[in-house]
């Protein structure tokens, strides 16, 4: 026998807890229980004879033996990532699958792919619509553009635009319960997207109101459509995407009472952003360059995006 290895999947678990220094995040990178994760680990030490991590205070220590083994494990598997995704392409060189968040989709997207497409006549072009980051341990997803805050270590991420928000209430709402200041917030249900994010709290920050005390339950909803159309029929004070507010509240659908511009004052990295995401170390297809260059030049543009971007547009 050529070579004798150990399984991969505690050769995987093992490049992720070295990387993170923890067991559960790498579990939660691996999608499998701490449990499994540790078993893994467990398994390769025995097949090694050595052992390659100690518990100390502040986390996980790699041991030597560890230190020297990741060295080669991060070679093997991104040469191993490479060769597959090598034989992928060769099998489906016109096809193109990218997950993509609902808004972005919409707003953005769709409506400008033709001037990408044309030069691309013959590809299998597949966009699945969703909110939360997929797993790209299939092999079949090859991008996905997500909303949030960013700092995913394991994916290649590029920033793609600013999501600018606006607090926006019906007309009616604020008749029968005025906000003339950032206090009667606290009086209102606030409505926000349910994808982890820190936007109520830091704009609480922001206007000096305490994050603590007596405030009505917010809503949380899982898509700007579902948020647009909760803060349309008044129950509640919302945060909405600038282009859209805009609309509405240009049409007396919606009023600002803050302005439209209050949310640029939130410090860049407590702004979510959507991100463009591919796999690390799986080396990068020609049409994925292609269309993250399009992209990028696409949202280069105030007039496509609707409104001046803080993002370096270089």
């Amino acid at each position: 026998m050529k070579y004798k290895l150990p399984p991969l999947q505690p050769l995987r678990v093992f490049e992720s807890v070295y990387r993170h220094g923890s067991i559960r995040k790498a579990a939660d990178e691996l999608c499998l229980t701490p449990q499994a994760a540790s078993q893994q680990l467990k398994q390769l030490e025995s097949a090694l004879d050595v052992q390659l991590f100690e518990r100390g205070a502040r986390g996980l220590a790699a041991s030597a033996e560890a230190q020297t083994l990741y060295h080669y494990v991060e070679q093997g598997l991104d040469a191993l990532s490479q060769g597959l995704e090598a034989v992928r392409s060769h099998h489906k060189h016109a096809q193109f699958h990218i997950q993509v968040s609902p808004y972005f989709a919409t707003q953005y997207l769709i409506r400008s792919l033709p001037s990408f497409t044309k030069d691309y006549p013959e590809l299998d072009l597949r966009i699945s619509i969703g909110v939360e980051l997929p797993s790209f341990d299939s092999g079949d997803l090859d991008a996905a553009i997500v909303w949030g805050y960013g700092g995913v270590d394991h994916l290649d991420e590029t920033p793609l635009l600013e999501d600018l928000k606006v607090i926006v209430a019906a007309p009616q709402l604020l008749a029968e319960h005025p906000v003339e200041t950032a206090q009667d917030l606290p009086h209102h249900r606030l409505i926000s997207p349910l994808t982890h994010n820190s936007l109520w709290q830091d704009i609480y920050a922001m206007l000096g109101l305490e994050p603590g005390g007596k405030h009505v339950s917010p809503m949380l909803l899982h898509t700007h459509d579902a948020m647009l159309q909760a803060v349309l029929s008044g129950q509640g004070v919302g945060l909405l995407s600038y282009v859209d507010a805009l609309s509405y509240i240009h049409s007396g659908k919606l009023l600002a009472p803050f302005g439209a511009e209050l949310l640029r004052q939130l410090p860049m990295d407590r702004t979510p952003k959507f991100h463009l995401y591919t796999r690390r170390g799986g080396g990068e297809r020609p049409i994925q360059a292609s269309f993250r260059q399009w992209l990028l030049g696409q949202l280069r543009s105030t007039d496509f995006i609707g409104y001046a971007t803080r993002l370096p547009q270089g």
